[in-house]
C-alpha cells in the first residue's frame, strides 16, 4: 500500500511540474538582413562629384524602402580585398572614417512614390597630387526593422 501511494504521490509531482512549466519563446518579428557586393561592381564605377578629389558609387538599392527609409537602420560596413576578415564601419556624412588616404562616408535616399532607394557610397581623398579611386573593397549593407514609436 506504502509503495503505491508513494507511485501516486511521485506522478501527481510530476504532473503538477510538468503542467506548470511554461515555455516562453521571445521571436523578433522584424529580423535585419545583411546584402554583400564587391565596390567597383559591375554595374556600377565610382565617378567623381563635383570637387574631382570626392568619388562616388550609387548603388540602386530597392530594399530600401519607405519602412527602413522612415523607421529602421541602414548600416554600411566595407572589407578591403587585401584585409578580407576585417571590417570598418561607415558613419554618415557628418562623420566620416578615415582610413588610409581616404574619408569614408555614405548617404541614402528613398522618394516617396518610387520603389527603390539608393545608396551612396563616398571616399573623400586626402593625398595629394592627382586623386585616384579607392582600392576595391566588398561592401556589407545591413538593413535593420524597427516599428514607429509613436508621435
Amino acid at each position: 500500500m506504502k509503495r503505491l501511494l508513494l507511485a501516486a504521490l511521485i506522478g501527481t509531482a510530476a504532473l503538477v511540474s510538468f503542467s506548470s512549466c511554461k515555455k516562453e519563446y521571445i521571436t523578433n518579428s522584424l529580423p535585419g538582413v545583411t546584402y554583400k557586393f564587391a565596390v567597383p561592381g559591375a554595374n556600377y564605377q565610382w565617378k567623381t562629384e563635383g570637387d574631382p578629389r570626392t568619388f562616388v558609387i550609387s548603388v540602386p538599392f530597392n530594399e530600401i524602402d519607405s519602412k527602413y527609409f522612415d523607421y529602421g537602420q541602414v548600416a554600411v560596413a566595407i572589407s578591403f580585398n587585401d584585409s578580407p576578415d576585417f571590417y570598418i564601419n561607415l558613419g554618415a556624412n557628418n562623420v566620416p572614417t578615415k582610413n588610409g588616404l581616404y574619408n569614408f562616408r555614405t548617404e541614402y535616399t528613398f522618394f516617396d512614390g518610387k520603389v527603390d532607394g539608393n545608396l551612396n557610397i563616398y571616399a573623400d581623398y586626402l593625398g595629394t597630387g592627382t586623386a585616384t579611386p579607392p582600392p576595391p573593397f566588398q561592401a556589407k549593407v545591413t538593413l535593420t526593422d524597427g516599428e514607429n514609436g509613436g508621435q
